[in-house]
């Protein structure tokens, strides 16, 4: 009866540690075509690091390089969702639940916006000022631009400005309906 009992209590514990254990990233395609990723189309370029998305969307990069908030969108689930998070985070959902759990519950972050569907997402992001986010191919795009990802981790937009960037100083009246839109977003999804 005691060696069954010792069995069990380490059987139990070595299924505790099992659980704990993180999941296995499959190794992600670097010609990704299920995932395109848009932006507001204020934003002063076209172009945009592999490891500066990851670092947008794990919130350790917070502002583009000309000084702008940058708001990153989520879909709540699905499969562009988990594909987006496997080739761009390099973490499978589950892992990048968890990473967002410890963030919001050590006070350290706020949970990121997320959407059930891609055009609700892709609404979000055009009504936002320095906003990033992901859809599907099948997607028709609308009021959004289309941002290519560069694989070369060395090319930042710092180092590499695109030519719209000095134009891309709103004006006051702009920032101001650009507000109005958020305001008018916002009260649509509260």
């Amino acid at each position: 009866m005691r060696k069954s009992s010792a069995f069990f209590l380490l059987l139990g514990i070595f299924s505790i540690l099992l659980q704990g254990m993180s999941d296995p990233v499959y190794p992600s395609d670097k010609s990704i075509k299920d995932v395109i990723i848009i932006g507001n189309k204020r934003l002063p370029f076209d172009s945009i690091g592999a490891d500066e998305l990851k670092d947008i969307y794990q919130r350790k990069k917070t502002m583009w390089g000309n000084g702008q908030k940058i708001s990153f969108a989520l879909l709540d689930g699905g499969k562009t969702h988990e594909q987006f998070i496997r080739h761009y985070i390099q973490k499978t959902p589950a892992q990048y639940h968890r990473y967002w759990k410890k963030l919001v519950f050590s006070g350290r972050g706020i949970p990121p916006v997320s959407f059930r569907d891609e055009n609700s997402l892709m609404a979000h992001v055009a009504l936002t000022a320095g906003a990033i986010g992901y859809v599907s191919p099948e997607t028709k795009l609308s009021g959004v631009k289309k941002i290519k990802i560069v694989e070369d981790s060395s090319i930042t937009l710092e180092q590499k400005p695109s030519p719209i960037q000095d134009k891309a100083q709103a004006s006051a009246s702009d920032k101001a309906n650009e507000k109005k839109s958020q305001t008018f977003f916002n009260s649509l999804f509260d």
